[in-house]
């Protein structure tokens, strides 16, 4: 690609990172992970981020035999052939349809904080529609424009996280973490299962590669700062919450009514304010990023060839963002956050794992340049991360099984039907 197109630089690419990761989750989930576990919920936290720095870590590898877009689908199609290639990419672009729609629908959860009536089902689908259409407007319009407001939300994001965290560390009561685990530890593997939706987004640092400066070193490297940054904040998010904030696993809005305790009576409603900014912040990366996948499907002749056409002024491949804008507001309108959010595990499982298994294999097909990134310890790390990747996918339901499968047996039909353009 011509070197004006890459606009993307280290730190766009991390802020893409932080912000697909920390979205709605950690403002949503501290409660429910509490009652799964009590005090060892932050257990969960360290558990799955250490499961998925293994796979964050074979991204950063696989990554580097490659300067054009497309993400674990250009590894899989590179290690295992078009057809797997494929397979990889349609749960790809799925992946982020459904983590879009999910976070979508979660926005107005906290806004219903300010005004019983922004708390209803409608009112939650309208706040979904506005997001889903106005960022794949701005992204539209530029994938600088994308990174921009990407950064500007991380920013936003992190800062809010950090003042709740350093307030209310001073104040924690250690009483409260004993018994630890009053509970036992069966509940570890569903809480381990909502924290894995949590850390879900370091895979989108890939994606935009072909418009990225220099993307053999940055992307490494920005994969691998996002999942610390995230591992760290979630963790100590966790743990400020516990500690300051009985009624945690009863609170449906956990750190807006911890907030209340750990920064005064204005807190609960900064923090809903800042909730709401994270994970409009998560829509507007997942607007950047899933479209990129319905490009370089395209581009590899799966999708029509329009969907990888750029558009003629701002250079983005703008038809696989309308396409793909339409797709996610149909999803947001027919299902509810935590619907999506079991579908996008067991689909994301897919991605994971084929990258996992990719990695070796493209070091035999495709010697990266001199000084790449390249993981120590051969096949052990990428095994690790298999293993990470079924373990985690093993939590959920086989409802969630058969609708990946339906979604994956949707995308070879339509495959099939453009077969004989695809041979033209």
């Amino acid at each position: 690609m011509d070197a004006s197109k890459r606009q993307l630089n280290l730190l766009d690419l991390t802020c893409i990172g932080i912000n697909a990761i920390v979205g709605s989750s950690i403002f949503l989930f501290p409660g429910a992970l509490a009652k799964e576990l009590g005090p060892a919920s932050v257990l969960a936290f360290a558990v799955v981020g250490v499961m998925l720095l293994a796979v964050g870590l074979c991204f950063a590898e696989a990554s580097t035999h490659f300067e054009s877009a497309g993400g674990a689908y250009l590894y899989a199609d590179a290690a295992f052939g078009p057809t797997v290639g494929f397979g990889i990419g349609w749960m790809c672009w799925a992946t982020y349809i459904l983590g879009w729609a999910a976070v979508a629908n979660g926005i107005a959860k906290y806004l219903g904080y300010f005004h019983p009536a922004a708390g209803t089902y409608g009112f939650g689908k309208a706040v979904a529609a506005v997001a889903i259409v106005a960022l794949a407007a701005l992204n539209y319009r530029g994938v600088k424009l994308g990174a921009r407001a990407s950064n500007f939300f991380t920013a936003a994001k992190l800062g809010a996280l950090t003042l709740f965290i350093l307030a209310g560390l001073p104040q924690i009561e250690l009483a409260r973490f004993a018994p630890f685990a009053p509970l036992g530890y069966k509940g570890l593997g569903p809480a381990c299962f909502m924290a894995y939706f949590a850390f879900q987004g370091f895979e989108a640092v890939p994606v935009p590669g072909g418009e990225t400066e220099n993307p053999r070193r940055n992307v490494p490297l920005a994969v691998c700062i996002a999942l610390i940054v995230a591992s760290v904040v979630y963790m100590l998010v966790q743990i400020t919450a516990v500690g300051t904030y009985p009624g945690l696993a009863q609170s449906q809005r956990p750190l807006a009514d911890a907030a209340v305790g750990v920064l005064g009576a204005w807190g609960a409603g900064f923090i809903a304010i800042a909730a709401a900014t994270s994970m409009t912040g998560y829509t507007s990366g997942a607007a950047l990023v899933a479209p990129r996948f319905a490009a370089a499907l395209a581009e590899h002749k799966n999708l029509p060839a329009a969907f990888a056409e750029p558009h003629p002024v701002y250079g983005t491949p703008y038809k696989s963002i309308v396409v793909t804008a339409a797709i996610t507001l149909a999803a947001a309108l027919a299902l509810d956050f935590r619907q999506l959010v079991d579908i996008s595990n067991i689909v994301v499982c897919v991605m994971y794992a084929s990258t996992c298994v990719a990695v070796p294999i493209l070091r035999r097909k495709l010697p990266a340049p001199e000084g790449a990134f390249k993981l120590p310890g051969g096949w052990l790390i990428p095994i690790f991360g298999l293993f990470a990747t079924f373990w985690l996918g093993a939590q959920g339901s086989m409802k969630e099984i058969v609708w990946s499968v339906v979604i994956l047996a949707a995308g070879f039909a339509l495959r099939l039907g453009l077969a004989p353009a695809r041979q033209a």
